[in-house]
């Protein structure tokens, strides 16, 4: 057979099955189209073993410990690689909010993904739960005659996370005085503000030992020199916080109280001398004339 002829009769044939390939998309299409299709549509219970959506949360950590008050939420929910074919409701309750939070709601063009993140500030110590909720929308189709006549069953799938977690901060402690100066008296006040109730509050002077206090205190028999103190505070649940260390320098003057001390001596030996006179005097014998 020449080239050219079976050169023909592959192009006929290649065109052929271009020809088939494409009527048969037409016939699939007009047939989904075709008003006379005959589908019934139910809604039943998810089938065994199905898989629903999955919902990742990234912060807060389960059963976690946080030594700050802002707090964020960031969760994903996700249809892939599940038997969910479009997301439908995505929501959370948490324990400090007073209404329920909708993420997502359904609309005609649902995805099969979707992302939150949101911080919330200052939140106080305590425990803390979150709850959230993803409700995901399931089909699978039984064919009586292809394209023809069929039953579609839907089902849905919820999927619940829940985090719980604590918030525990440490006292902050300021102190408000000493400060960085220099003082002229022996006898400094260490006040200072806590920013929480305490159950014990301490200080250190100069890297000796933890003294413990009831609060604002005056700081006395201090030497001349430089001196640093530090506040600690602890609160019911035992965390603990500290202050700054505070660098100060006394400069008292000496003397004064070398001067103190001698007047003081002085004025007891006046008043012994005075006591020693009206002592003899009121004991003078008399002596009697002959």
């Amino acid at each position: 057979m020449p080239v050219e002829k079976k050169a023909l009769l592959a192009a006929i044939f290649i065109s052929l099955l271009f020809l088939i390939a494409i009527t048969e998309v037409v016939f699939v299409r007009l047939a989904q189209a075709n008003p006379y299709t005959r589908y019934d549509v139910k809604h039943v219970s998810p089938p065994e073993g199905a898989i629903p959506l999955v919902i990742s949360v990234l912060s807060p950590n389960d059963n976690a410990v946080y030594n700050v008050n802002d707090i964020a939420l960031t969760f994903t929910v996700s249809a892939h690689n599940t038997d969910i074919k479009a997301i439908s409701n995505v929501s959370f309750t948490a324990s400090w909010l007073q209404e329920k939070t909708v993420v997502y709601n359904y609309n005609p063009v649902s995805p099969d993904f979707c992302s939150y993140n949101e911080t919330f500030w200052d939140l106080p110590d305590g425990e803390y739960s979150i709850v959230i909720t993803a409700i995901g929308d399931g089909s699978y189709v039984e064919e009586r005659v292809p394209y023809i006549e069929g039953t579609i069953y839907h089902f849905d799938m919820i999927t619940v996370a829940v985090v719980n977690f604590t918030i525990a901060t440490s006292p902050k402690v300021s102190i408000l005085s000493p400060k960085n100066e220099t003082y002229s008296s022996l006898a400094v006040p260490l006040n200072f503000t806590v920013n929480k109730l305490f159950s014990k509050i301490s200080y250190v002077l100069d890297y000796r030992e933890n003294i413990t206090i009831g609060g604002n205190v005056t700081l006395t028999s201090l030497s001349n020199g430089v001196h640093n103190i530090t506040v600690y505070a602890w609160d019911a649940a035992g965390n603990g916080g500290s202050s700054e260390t505070v660098t100060f320098t006394v400069a008292g003057s000496e003397s004064f109280s070398a001067m103190f001390v001698p007047a003081v001596s002085v004025a007891s030996l006046a008043a012994v001398v005075v006591g020693l006179l009206i002592y003899r005097r009121k004991h003078r014998q008399v002596v009697p004339q002959t």
